[in-house]
């Protein structure tokens, strides 16, 4: 199990560790707006050639609850709904290198005097 803070994932975060079997995402946003959070493939070399993860040609995405999707090769989209914790599961049908997968989610900062406080979704893994 993997937990990735408001932060990490307002900055982008890659895997903690490598994606072989169903994983469940439980994504909290604390939020009364809608809030988005990607899954995307990152650039790697192999033999001195640039390649970029298609991680949705070697995975997919069930059992959505309490967001919506668009997908394509290299990236997923979710739009989760406002205050809400959403669920989905996550199968690979090959070994996800960690390296190969980032996330990131539109969470803000908001300032109040000198104090700032990020909002929005933080993800856990299961």
């Amino acid at each position: 199990m993997a937990t990735y803070t408001r932060q990490q994932l307002r900055d982008g975060v890659t895997a903690s560790a490598n994606l072989t079997t169903a994983t469940t995402f439980t994504l909290v946003n604390n939020i009364p707006n809608v809030t988005y959070f990607v899954i995307e493939g990152t650039s790697y070399t192999l033999d001195s050639i640039p390649y970029y993860r298609q991680i949705f040609s070697s995975a997919s995405v069930t059992s959505l609850v309490n967001c919506s999707m668009v997908t394509e090769s290299m990236h997923a989209g979710f739009i989760v709904n406002s205050s809400s914790t959403a669920t989905f599961s996550f199968t690979p049908s090959v070994t996800i290198p960690a390296s190969h997968i980032r996330f990131v989610a539109t969470n803000p900062t908001i300032l109040s005097g000198s104090t700032s406080t990020i909002y929005g979704i933080e993800l856990t893994t299961s």
